[in-house]
């Protein structure tokens, strides 16, 4: 494959495995014989300038494991040999589980087996109630790990999803050890141990409630990443606390930038826990007015407490100087004064978007009170892209005019709904049509 070996030391590079060989000539055979046209030669060619290049970077393969379906044996004794053959290598492994299965499957051991090279994990479910079993079924080590992916389709119901800084060139994961999944014990997932040092990006959404960490268990995995965290997304039900009378103090997370919250009760006390310095993308978004794939039947008990959106916007403004991007979905009635402070509070706000929020977030960004009078600041001073729904025409035409006579750059997009866009080219039911027709050549529309 590489007329000068010595050009690259990796094995890998050189040396086609021997089970792709075998299935690409399969394959080109079969089509020979159901076509007549031969194509084993040109396919190879393809194949090997391929392999040498996507190996010069980390030679990886590809494979799939099912659980609990006696169908699916064959399938698990192609890719046991797949694993085997290709020794030295890593591997993406994609597990498909259709029912509960046992934690000592023969996939499992497989995959224990062959855990000291795999790079990404994907457990892709049939509904969420095997993910307590899965989060616990590889208590080995993992030190090439990069990602871990549980999923629960159809409707992506239910994910778990971990990313991890490259452990090359002696990085953190060099110091504490190589990663693990959290440990399982009779009383669930024992989150309150897990090592989270290396962890970048962290999705915890829809968890079932036998998965769920509690409150203290989610503390103890931020502060256990807080030097490498950089996104975090937590949607559903609030962590549950063990002891009522727990006294949990702030996580610096320094290198997080983008945080969103999904919340059906309230998370406000979740979301305290977090500072974020740094933060440059937020999304808050109200769980029981969005379209919600996070309810199950097993969550009919859970406390239905209203979030606490103030205490929610009061803590985000003392981390918003370096906030670019807010996006807010269908929150509730806020006092406008908390609203003033925090949208205060965002001096680089670039992008903002209002979906189906409460009309007092409108007020305190168009500001009807100062329908006769041009405020001497703009509520967003560098504000390029905006979108916006369920708003009065007055209102944004307001606000576009006014906008135009701040000292502050023009706004590159607007985002309308239907209704506001054909609001904006009927001049005989609103003036918006005239303002957007004048601000238009600085302008693009969504």
């Amino acid at each position: 494959m590489d007329p000068n070996p010595n050009m690259n030391p990796n094995p890998a590079v050189h040396r086609l495995p021997h089970d792709i060989l075998h299935d690409l000539f399969v394959f080109s055979t079969e089509d020979a014989a159901n076509s007549g046209v031969h194509y084993f030669s040109v396919d190879l060619s393809h194949v090997c300038s391929s392999w040498r290049l996507s190996a010069l970077a980390t030679p990886t393969i590809w494979t799939s494991l099912y659980t609990s379906t006696p169908s699916s044996a064959q399938e698990n004794l192609r890719s046991a040999a797949y694993l085997a053959r290709s020794q030295g290598m890593l591997v993406d492994v994609r597990v498909g589980v259709e029912a509960l299965p046992s934690i000592h499957a023969p996939e499992f051991a497989l995959l224990a087996l062959h855990a000291h090279r795999i790079r990404k994990l994907l457990f892709v479910c049939a509904d969420p109630a095997p993910f307590p079993t899965l989060l616990g079924c590889l208590a080995a080590e993992m030190p090439e790990l990069e990602a871990f992916f549980m999923l629960v389709y159809p409707g992506k119901a239910a994910e778990f999803t971990v990313r991890l800084a490259p452990s090359q060139g002696g990085g953190p994961s060099r110091a504490v050890g190589p990663f693990r999944l959290p440990a399982l014990a009779d009383t669930g997932v024992r989150w309150s141990i897990w090592g989270t040092t290396n962890i970048t990006h962290l999705k915890m959404n829809g968890l079932a409630h036998a998965a769920r960490p509690s409150m203290e268990s989610l503390w103890h995995i931020l502060r256990g990443c807080k030097s490498t965290l950089e996104t975090f997304e937590f949607q559903g039900w609030a962590p549950l606390w063990d002891d009522a009378t727990s006294v949990l103090a702030p996580v610096v997370l320094p290198l997080l930038s983008a945080l969103e919250l999904f919340f059906l009760d309230d998370l406000a006390p979740l979301a305290v826990l977090i500072h974020a310095p740094d933060l440059q993308r937020l999304t808050l978004s109200n769980g029981r007015r969005c379209q919600n794939p996070y309810l199950l039947e097993e969550d009919e008990d859970e406390d239905e407490a209203e979030c606490d959106v103030p205490r929610l916007l009061e803590h985000f403004s003392a981390c918003g100087s370096a906030l670019r991007q807010l996006f807010l979905y269908a929150l509730p009635p806020c006092p406008r004064s908390t609203i003033d402070a925090f949208f205060a509070s965002l001096p680089s706000l670039d992008s903002l978007m209002l979906f189906e929020t409460d009309t007092v977030f409108q007020d305190a960004l168009f500001q009807p009170e100062c329908r006769f009078r041009v405020p001497r600041d703009a509520v967003f001073p560098v504000l390029s892209h905006l979108a916006i729904t369920d708003t009065a025409p007055s209102d944004l035409t307001r606000f576009l005019l006014r906008h135009k006579t701040l000292p502050v750059p023009p706004l590159l997009s607007v985002y309308m709904s239907a209704g506001q866009y054909r609001a904006a080219y009927e001049p005989d039911r609103s003036t918006l049509a005239l303002c957007w027709t004048w601000a238009s050549p600085r302008m693009g529309c969504g």
